[in-house]
């Protein structure tokens, strides 16, 4: 059975005295265990279900601060590591709809009682700018917009007939 208890648990005396190799290992309980974990777990399995391969992409959730109602307010930071074609162009192209199909599914689980979740934050690595992805995203960028035009010029305001112009007096003759 899931115990509630260890997800509001923000510092556990047995994580206290942990070292950082103890943490990074996950030796024990400690802060890692929470929501961020649950929030992790969801995103995680929207990507699996959406062939984003989990080599390419890391996921960190963190606390970001406390919602207007004290709620922890908690971010998905999603870091873009290597170039690998289908699953880099769903996450870059589909943004938007992962994010907002996230906000349902947190909103249809216990998360939402306890936490807001402030959606997927996403970070290309300095890294992917060296693999050759790069120039095919170039590529594919370049052909999926249309080149940038410089704007028509505006035609010159031309006065009406019917119009007479303020500052002109009628022609007697």
């Amino acid at each position: 059975m899931f115990d509630l208890r260890k997800l509001f648990a923000k510092d556990t005396p047995h994580g206290a005295g942990r070292t950082g190799a103890e943490a990074a290992h996950g030796h024990g309980p400690g802060p890692a265990e929470g929501l961020e974990v649950e929030y992790e777990r969801l995103v995680r399995a929207q990507f699996d279900r959406l062939g984003i391969a989990s080599d390419c992409v890391t996921i960190e959730v963190r606390r970001i601060g406390h919602g207007p109602h004290g709620f922890d307010v908690l971010v998905a930071m999603v870091r873009l590591h290597r170039w690998e074609r289908a699953s880099a162009l769903k996450l870059l192209v589909g943004l938007p709809l992962i994010e907002s199909r996230l906000r349902k599914l947190v909103r249809s689980t216990w998360l939402a009682d306890y936490s807001h979740f402030a959606g997927l934050w996403l970070h290309a690595s300095e890294h992917l700018h060296e693999e050759p992805g790069v120039e095919e995203l170039r590529e594919l960028l370049a052909s999926l917009t249309p080149p940038a035009e410089t704007p028509p010029a505006r035609p010159a305001k031309m006065p009406r007939a019917d119009a007479a112009a303020p500052h002109s007096a009628p022609l007697s003759g």
